[in-house]
């Protein structure tokens, strides 16, 4: 049985809802018609060109593979403890994200025309962040199995009594 206040609550959160998505609509219609009196009509086809090739590498490359990697991860995981699944896929995801920032810089510094620019060797750090990260999320999956499987109360330190 619903309140009379439980639902004078739910009508002004629904009112506020729509206040903030008119409001936010209406920034997006002010940005949109000032985008014309602000770019020229090359950097305008420019920026949409841009966004809409934003819109397809997320659509029909990002979210796939995210959905694939997800489902893999999903199934490789199967037997871990929540905790040690949660580490593997933040392990992943960092060095996914890392490596592809550095695959910007990387192809940054290929086409460098200074010498002095980038000079980092990046693909060697890259390397060892994948090292060093697999090594720690192995350590911190180990410790957390290995926690979970001896649980609490079935430690050989703890104090036998008798009965």
């Amino acid at each position: 049985m619903t309140t009379v206040r439980s639902v004078k609550t739910a009508a002004s959160v629904n009112a506020v809802r729509i206040a903030l998505g008119l409001a936010g609509a209406g920034l997006i219609g002010y940005g949109l018609l000032g985008l014309p009196t602000q770019l020229g009509p090359a950097q305008l086809l420019g920026l949409l060109t841009w966004l809409a090739a934003a819109v397809l590498l997320h659509d029909g490359v990002i979210v796939p593979l995210s959905t694939l990697a997800g489902a893999g991860l999903t199934r490789l995981g199967s037997g871990l403890r929540p905790a040690s699944a949660a580490v593997l896929r933040g392990a992943l995801m960092t060095g996914a994200v890392v490596t592809l920032i550095t695959g910007i810089v990387l192809k940054a510094q290929s086409v460098a025309r200074n010498t002095s620019v980038l000079e980092a060797d990046y693909a060697g750090h890259l390397l060892w962040l994948w090292t060093i990260l697999a090594l720690a999320a192995a350590a911190a999956i180990y410790a957390c199995e290995r926690s979970a499987r001896t649980g609490p109360g079935t430690g050989e330190s703890q104090q036998k009594t008798r009965p």
